[in-house]
């Protein structure tokens, strides 16, 4: 009966302190927020659409569109606490897109290849964003 007891006491001490590490990484991170990824799947959206547009006028709307959802998603997560991470993320995606409107508003023309990896780019940024807000607890 001494063994069970004891047996039981560990089970318990050994599942407290996982509980007491859960609880602590949820409360220095960021909860998931719906809206937060809701941007990140967009913004990755938009750019998988817009690569399809590049070499015709419409790319300028595409490339704008982008823009203004990639600044919305970078003030969303600086608005949430405890999302550094998130905010990092979201301002060096915010850069790339930045890159590829200056060039689109730019004198100079922007070739077909530039534009598709560009796109592609951003893309691949905007699904490594929303792997990591997804990773978030629940």
């Amino acid at each position: 009966m001494r063994k069970i007891i004891s047996l039981l006491a560990v089970v318990i001490a050994l599942s407290g302190c996982s509980f007491i590490q859960t609880a602590y990484e949820s409360y220095r991170m960021a909860r998931f927020d719906n809206n937060e990824y809701m941007l990140a799947n967009d913004i990755r959206t938009r750019a998988n659409l817009g690569a399809r547009k590049c070499g015709t006028p419409e790319v300028v709307a595409e490339v704008d569109g982008l823009w203004g959802k990639t600044i919305e998603l970078r003030n969303y997560s600086e608005s949430i606490p405890r999302n550094k991470e998130a905010v990092i993320m979201t301002q060096e995606l915010a850069e790339i897109v930045k890159g590829l409107s200056d060039r689109y508003h730019g004198k100079e023309s922007v070739s077909m290849s530039y534009c598709t990896l560009k796109f592609g780019t951003i893309e691949k940024n905007a699904t490594v964003i929303q792997n990591a807000l997804g990773a978030k607890p629940r």
